[in-house]
C-alpha cells in the first residue's frame, strides 16, 4: 500500500438505544459534541454529550425539565437545540400545536446544570456575548412583539434602543450561520444521476439512477449514495471516502428503508460523523 492510501479508522461509536432516531448534532466552542435523540415509541426527546477526541460520553439520556412547573419541557417531546456559546448549549420548546419555538434553556451539559432559563422569550439570533430575542406581550387581547437583547451567559436583558422589524431583518441577514460558526461542513446538494468527476474514483460503480451527496475535504471526497432497487422500492444508503481517488473507507448507513438516509453525515474538526441505521453515531478520524 502506498503512503496516503492507508484506510481510515473509526475513532468511536455511540449507540443511542433501540428505536432511537439521532436527530440533531451541534458542537460547542470548547470542543464538545451535543446531540439530540428522539424515541417515537414513548414520545421522548433526550440529549447526550460526547468528547470528540476520546469518545467519552459525559452526559446521556438528559431530559429537559420545566423548572417552574416541575414537568418535562415541551411534554418531553417538542424540544430541540437552538445554538451554542462557549461551552453552553441553548435549548427550546415548541408551542402547542405549532412549530414555533418558545423559551430558552441555557444548559451546561458537562455538569447537567441549567445555568438559566426564560420561558418568556424566543431565540432569534446568536450575536456572541448576546442574543437577539423576541418577547410577546398582550394589550387589549392582541399580541405585541418586542425585540430585545439578552446576555448569553446570564439571560438578563441588555438595555438598548427598541428595534423594529426592518432592523431585526437586517441583523438576521448578517448573522453567521450555525454551520459556519461551528466549523461544520455539510454535504452538497442532493442530485439524481452521477457527475462525471466521480467516475474516476476507485471502486465507484453505482448506477446512474441513485441519488448522491458529497463533501470535498482537502484530498478527501466523502460521498453518500442512495440506491433504490426496482424489485423492492426500498432504499439502501452507503457512505464511501476516497483519498486522491483511492477508496479508504466505506460502510452501509441504512440497509432497508422507506426513504433515503439523506443529510446524515458531516465533517467537523478533522472528523467524519455519520449515522448508521439512525440509532448509531460513528466518528471516523480523517488524519
Amino acid at each position: 500500500m502506498k503512503p496516503g492510501e492507508e484506510p481510515l479508522a473509526v475513532r468511536w461509536r455511540y449507540y443511542a438505544g433501540r428505536g432511537a432516531l439521532i436527530w440533531q448534532l451541534m458542537f460547542t466552542e470548547t470542543g464538545d459534541l451535543i446531540g439530540q435523540k428522539r424515541f417515537s415509541s414513548n414520545r421522548r426527546t433526550l440529549f447526550f454529550g460526547i468528547e470528540p477526541i476520546t469518545g467519552r460520553v459525559f452526559c446521556d439520556d438528559y431530559l429537559l425539565i420545566d423548572a417552574v412547573q416541575g414537568v418535562p419541557a415541551g411534554d418531553g417531546w417538542f424540544t430541540g437545540i437552538e445554538t451554542t456559546c462557549g461551552g453552553l448549549v441553548y435549548c427550546y420548546v415548541c408551542l402547542p400545536h405549532s412549530p414555533e419555538h418558545k423559551g430558552i434553556w441555557c444548559i451546561d451539559f458537562k455538569t447537567g446544570q441549567v445555568v438559566w432559563s426564560r420561558p418568556d422569550i424566543a431565540f432569534i439570533a446568536n450575536l456572541g456575548d448576546e442574543f437577539l430575542v423576541c418577547q410577546t406581550t398582550y394589550f387589549g387581547g392582541f399580541p405585541e412583539q418586542q425585540f430585545l437583547f439578552v446576555d448569553s451567559l446570564a439571560g438578563l436583558e441588555i438595555s438598548k434602543p427598541a428595534l423594529d422589524a426592518a432592523q431585526v431583518k437586517a441583523i438576521r441577514e448578517v448573522v453567521v450561520p450555525e454551520e459556519l460558526r461551528q466549523k461544520i461542513i455539510l454535504p452538497g446538494v442532493i442530485m439524481d444521476g452521477l457527475p462525471e468527476e466521480l467516475f474516476p474514483l476507485d471502486g465507484f460503480n453505482w448506477p446512474e439512477t441513485c441519488r448522491w451527496e458529497s463533501i470535498v475535504y482537502g484530498a478527501l471526497t466523502a460521498v453518500a449514495l442512495h440506491e433504490q432497487p426496482l424489485l423492492t422500492a426500498l432504499w439502501r444508503s452507503s457512505i464511501k471516502v476516497w483519498r486522491r481517488g483511492r477508496l479508504v473507507y466505506e460502510d452501509c448507513m441504512e440497509e432497508v428503508a422507506d426513504r433515503p438516509c439523506l443529510n446524515n453525515f458531516l465533517i467537523q474538526g478533522d472528523n467524519l460523523y455519520y449515522l448508521r441505521e439512525r440509532e448509531e453515531l460513528l466518528c471516523v478520524a480523517l488524519s
